[in-house]
């Protein structure tokens, strides 16, 4: 967890997150099995959103709905790997989410005052009838503004973030390995 002004690495990105996850799977059955994946198959997603939709709660607003894949656009497809992308105001009540239909209009996309986050799962050999399953978060802010915007967010997010996403590979490898 990383703020560019505050670490001097050679990754473009302003925070990025990754976990991985060993899988007696191939990759395609692995990543057939991340498509399919429903944030609401995890139990302890209904509390974790309580408490992300609390803050619109206490506006008087209605929380948004959870995020799932289907609300990013996918970039890349490839027999090892899936590449989505979301932009929006993330610190907003309601995501600030801007749609795309492609990965043109996507990353064709100058706006400055939105995040980009680059959602990858990658799939790798890792010895015999094993594969690692790699997934990485990456964000992009565009302006010192959403950086500062995004920090305070992204402090608080992070941590209930990785557990999702571990337990997340969890599930996926338990799904992998019990239909093998």
């Amino acid at each position: 967890m990383c703020s560019k002004s505050a670490c001097a690495t050679m990754d473009p990105f302003d925070f990025s997150e990754r976990h991985s996850i060993l899988i007696r799977a191939r990759p395609e059955s692995i990543l057939n099995s991340v498509r399919r994946y429903r944030l609401g198959d995890d139990p302890l997603l209904r509390p974790a959103l309580y408490l992300r939709g609390l803050p619109a709660r206490l506006l008087h607003t209605p929380p948004p709905p959870p995020l799932e894949l289907q609300d990013f656009t996918l970039l890349s497809q490839t027999d090892r790997s899936l590449i989505y992308g979301l932009k929006g105001s993330f610190w907003r009540t309601n995501y600030g989410l801007r749609r795309f239909d492609t990965p043109m209009e996507f990353l064709g996309d100058r706006d400055a005052s939105s995040a980009t986050l680059v959602l990858s799962f990658m799939t790798m050999p890792a010895g015999r009838e094993r594969t690692r399953l790699v997934t990485q978060t990456h964000i992009l802010c565009p302006t010192s503004y959403v950086r500062r915007r995004f920090l305070p967010y992204w402090l608080i997010i992070r941590p209930v973030s990785g557990l999702l996403r571990r337990r997340m590979l969890s599930q996926i490898k338990v799904r992998c390995e019990q239909s093998a």
